[in-house]
């Protein structure tokens, strides 16, 4: 009976220790790769699976950034473009096409101009 308990108790244990560094509680469905705007090709972004993203516009690289995503959350981690108001947090939906991202707070709160420009409601697609 104490091994049982013993046992039983160290179970417990791990999956404690197991749960608090697992991953996030709700699943995501955030895509990789690359996104166009909806009404700008030449716009858009470019996520990896490591955590990393970039904006272009063309084939410049404006912005080089990381990401974490929590269930329909997209944050922003960090970036290069001097918007050190981070971490920013978006509301995103993806319908297997479309990617669209909305601010969870006010946007109008958000001092950086290409932030609010490119995650105000707006809509991307995977490139051609």
């Amino acid at each position: 009976m104490k091994k049982t308990f013993a046992t039983l108790f160290v179970a417990l244990a791990l999956a404690s220790v197991l749960a608090a560094c697992g991953a996030p509680s709700t699943p995501s469905n955030f895509p990789t790769g690359k996104f166009v705007r909806a009404d700008n090709e030449n716009h858009g972004f470019i996520f990896n699976e490591d955590g990393t993203w970039i904006v272009f516009e063309g084939s410049s690289t404006l912005v080089r950034a990381t990401y974490s995503v929590d269930g329909d959350v997209f944050i922003e981690e960090s970036n290069d473009a001097g918007c050190t108001d981070v971490p920013k947090r978006f509301k995103y939906t993806f319908d297997g096409t479309n990617l669209t991202f909305n601010y969870i707070d006010n946007p109008a709160d958000d001092y950086c101009g290409g932030r609010r420009s490119d995650f105000n409601n707006v809509t991307y697609t995977p490139a051609p």
